[in-house]
């Protein structure tokens, strides 16, 4: 492939998917291998009809001793001879994949792009440019492939991902080397990349040749023509069950997604499929941990309405299934942080994103406040309160005496009896005065401290979310 061909079916690329703005500042990860050498040359090609701002970045992971730090230096020249600005870290990824209890090829690969991210950001770029071809797209399909995957995994390396680009990725790896030796560009070698001791490794050198030879020449066409095929109609799916999510939608915080069942239950089982992916992937970050079976698992009680079950998504998340709602939230280890109420004030609880409003009332109408219908404003007797409050989680063996009954109650049988999900009975929240509960937000205050017609002065106070302006 002559050089003005590489040049525009990469700008092809770039243009099909949207891939860079007029203007754009752009870090260029370069490892100083073909891939990333060739990207740097198209984008600096380039760089002026685009208007663009380029940066080099480098990261230096030390697992080839010597060999790492000639490619260091190796990209520090060539960032000099192209005139731009050289980003660099050395890491040792083999010590920091092992804290993170993480296989070194994954290891290195979060290392990377952290570290690309925290140079985009400090250069305020808009994109980061990888040099994966379409030879790593080939190799990735058959990678997923064997390890089993949908078709999400089988739609292979994404062209774009937020303000990650990839222009090569539809080119072939002998067409940038031809590109490369055309120009008399040099490039270093990866010694690792010539072992076969990665599944990756292993299959670009033994299996795909093997198949190439036996089977399909054209093998790594093939599977990158499918992968394109499948992240076409994945991104099309992905669309139909984004507009699903919005709809099904009850709560979203940054711990748990709640969603509509009845609603939920409508759709074709392979959007909620998706749903379900894209659930977890917001409040994970990734899919990565989550396996095939917890998916399949969830979506077999949605479609026999097995209420009342748990799914484990790995360590991090579980789903709940009840009569009404599905819903994803984090695992985390019960909280009791104590905050203190000092009434008549008004107080954020910054952590739960929550404000307190309170007065302290002299003249009130006892039957008013009976007719009291939002759960989230309770009128109590302030003189019989002692101060200062404070507002809890519930802790194990919590009791109080429910307003209307005359004895007390474990706080976890009231919650069962109230029909509470068990994913929210640890984020409700206790109003404490003394020693006891004087009112459970949301649901009731204690008859210890209701209002009768002895009451002098009136708590009233009332909870929202920060940044709502009710009266």
């Amino acid at each position: 492939m002559i050089e003005s061909e590489f040049i525009e079916k990469a700008k092809k690329t770039i243009d099909k998917y949207s891939m860079l703005d007029r203007g754009d500042r752009v870090v260029v990860a370069v490892s100083g291998g073909p891939d990333s050498v060739a990207l740097l040359y198209l984008l600096k090609e380039i760089e002026k009809e685009y208007e663009l701002k380029l940066f080099v970045a480098h990261l230096n992971h030390k697992l080839r001793g010597k060999e790492s730090d000639k490619d260091q230096e190796f990209v520090s020249r060539l960032a000099n001879k192209l005139g731009l600005k050289f980003y660099h870290k050395s890491l040792d990824v083999r010590v920091s994949a092992k804290r993170m209890k993480l296989s070194l090829e994954e290891g290195a690969r979060i290392a990377r792009y952290d570290y690309l991210n925290q140079i985009a950001d400090r250069v305020e770029a808009q994109k980061i440019a990888l040099g994966h071809n379409g030879d790593d797209q080939a190799e990735t399909v058959l990678m997923r492939l064997i390890r089993g995957s949908g078709s999400l995994g089988l739609s292979g390396i994404p062209p774009k991902k937020g303000r990650l680009i990839r222009p090569l990725i539809e080119i072939k790896r002998s067409q940038i080397e031809n590109f490369l030796k055309n120009r008399k560009i040099n490039s270093r070698t990866d010694s690792s990349n010539l072992k076969a001791f990665f599944l990756r490794n292993k299959l670009r050198l033994k299996l795909l040749p093997l198949i190439q030879k036996e089977y399909n020449p054209k093998i790594k066409e093939v599977l990158s023509r499918t992968a394109i095929l499948l992240s076409d109609e994945e991104r099309y799916l992905r669309k139909k069950a984004l507009d699903i999510y919005k709809e099904c939608l009850l709560e979203e915080s940054h711990s748990e997604i709640v969603l509509d069942l009845k609603r939920f239950f409508n759709y074709d089982i392979s959007l909620k499929r998706i749903v379900i992916r894209i659930c977890v992937e917001m409040l994970l970050g990734s899919l990565k941990k989550i396996g095939y079976k917890p998916t399949e698992r969830l979506l077999d009680l949605v479609e026999r309405k097995k209420t009342g079950k748990k799914i484990d998504f790995g360590k991090e998340l579980l789903a709940y299934l009840s009569d009404e709602c599905l819903c994803f939230y984090k695992k985390e280890k019960r909280k009791t942080k104590s905050y203190v109420f000092n009434p008549p004030e008004e107080k954020k609880l910054n952590s739960l994103d929550l404000k307190v409003k309170s007065r302290i009332l002299k003249s009130f109408s006892l039957g008013n406040i009976e007719k009291n219908q939002n759960l989230y404003q309770a009128f109590l007797d302030y003189d019989k309160l002692k101060l200062p409050l404070n507002f809890r989680s519930r802790k194990e063996g919590d009791k109080f005496k429910p307003l209307g009954m005359k004895g007390e109650k474990n706080l976890a049988d009231f919650l069962i009896d109230r029909k509470v999900p068990p994913y929210k009975r640890d984020r409700i929240l206790l109003l404490i005065s003394g020693k006891k509960i004087a009112w459970v937000v949301g649901y009731r205050i204690s008859e210890g401290f209701k209002i009768t017609p002895k009451t002098k002065r009136v708590l009233k106070i009332k909870i929202e979310k920060d940044g709502e302006n009710k009266a």
